[in-house]
């Protein structure tokens, strides 16, 4: 399977389909701009086309990731598929304390397992509320129904109001 036709399988074992800068490309301008300001970012450059593509967002941590790099130089599509998995890079980065990393070693071993293809769909259904629309690791209702949404939870890096 060739990485650049499935940019949103990211080498380190994350589904880029459920990340907020990918979310965000979809977005009308004032939904946008509202998710950028709430994270204190600018519009430029917000907005990511996933790990695999030629448009990342541009914070250093996507843009020269060194997971990504790493697979890229051993020829392989993910970590998962390493002689070396678990690798000291890969359990620095799912203790790195965003929740959204905690079960990368678990989501590669799972891609491993039944291969990108079908990880890709379970993965797509799983980011998908029961509405049809695609949510983020943080959304916490679904902005098309309002239902309640299985994601991690509110974002710990944004700070509610009045906190």
């Amino acid at each position: 399977m060739d990485p650049e036709t499935n940019p949103l399988l990211a080498a380190c074992g994350l589904y880029c389909g459920a990340c907020y800068h990918y979310r965000a490309s979809s977005y009308d301008s004032d939904r946008l701009s509202a998710e950028a300001a709430r994270r204190n970012r600018d519009v430029e450059g917000f907005t990511c086309q996933g790990c695999r593509s030629g448009q990342l967002y541009i914070y250093p941590g996507c843009a020269q990731c060194e997971i990504r790099a790493c697979a890229d130089d051993r020829g392989i599509l993910h970590c998962g598929l390493c002689a070396e998995f678990p690798c000291d890079r890969i359990r620095a980065f799912q203790n790195d304390g965003r929740v959204h990393h905690l079960d990368i070693v678990t989501q590669l071993e799972r891609l491993h397992e039944i291969g990108a293809e079908q990880w890709l769909a379970e993965q797509k259904q799983k980011w998908t509320c029961a509405c049809g629309e695609p949510f983020s690791w943080y959304e916490e209702t679904c902005c098309n129904c309002g239902r309640p949404l299985a994601s991690y939870g509110a974002d710990p890096t944004i700070r509610r109001a009045g906190t």
